[in-house]
């Protein structure tokens, strides 16, 4: 018999450790509760299958939470419960495969293309692309020459005024920017976004997107930018309907 518990909209804050005495659970849906912390003994539950977090302040990225959508299915059981015990525990220590890739700049510019054209370059732009509400997680696997596999979790933000405010709380340290402008409008201001990156993700490093839209030139004051901000890697020109420069940005990455 398959045990289902449904407890989401329920104002939670905490679990109580006897949770770990249903052993027959496999399904636990606690979404959108208020949780931050999880009891140790939810990882004694053998037959636990589907385990939903979406929705709570708990410290676990959204991309192993799982889809936004709350009508798809959660994130891996394990992977969950891994990431959290492990960040919980910070004398273990495991190789992780794994990098966060966040893309910013103005509306309009082309991130959500540039997101979904590293995820799979055959995807076909729609010239009425829907603009980012808030933030999409896209996940881009590729195999490394050593043979392991490599998961990159490509952060795309909205990139209208109103969501500015909240970059703040999702801009994070060791991780790689791309900071994406649009050759079309030039309404980017360079200066303005890398020093936000930089304050606010202890100097990770950025590439700034040039795309040349109908392959129109983007000028860059180059010198001035690396001058001021050491941790500008690379500045790459693409133009995203043709895929020309995407090679080049996918190895930088």
């Amino acid at each position: 018999m398959r045990l289902p518990c449904h407890l989401y909209y329920n104002q939670l804050s905490s679990l109580p450790s006897e949770i770990g005495s249903l052993t027959n659970l496999q399904t636990l849906d606690i979404s959108s509760n208020k949780l931050s912390s999880l009891p140790s003994e939810i990882r004694l539950l053998p037959k636990l299958e589907k385990l939903d977090l979406r929705g709570n302040p708990v410290p676990i990225p959204p991309e192993i939470l799982g889809s936004k959508n709350l009508n798809e299915k959660p994130g891996d059981v394990k992977e969950i419960l891994d990431f959290y015990f492990r960040v919980q525990d910070p004398s273990e220590t495991e190789l992780f495969y794994e990098a966060k890739f966040l893309i910013i700049g103005e509306g309009g510019a082309g991130k959500t293309s540039l997101a979904k054209k590293i995820e799979k370059e055959s995807y076909k732009l729609q010239s009425d692309e829907k603009s980012t509400q808030g933030i999409d997680v896209i996940q881009w696997h590729f195999t490394q020459p050593n043979g392991k596999k490599f998961r990159v979790n490509i952060w795309d933000f909205g990139g209208q005024e109103i969501y500015h405010q909240t970059h703040q709380f999702f801009l994070t340290k060791r991780s790689l920017y791309a900071l994406v402008a649009d050759t079309r409008t030039e309404n980017t201001d360079f200066y303005s976004w890398l020093k936000v990156a930089e304050l606010l993700s202890d100097s990770s490093p950025v590439l700034i997107i040039k795309n040349e839209k109908q392959d129109r030139q983007c000028e860059v004051n180059d010198r001035s930018l690396r001058a001021e901000f050491l941790n500008l890697k690379e500045i790459l020109p693409t133009n995203l309907d043709t895929n020309r420069g995407l090679d080049k940005i996918k190895e930088n990455i």
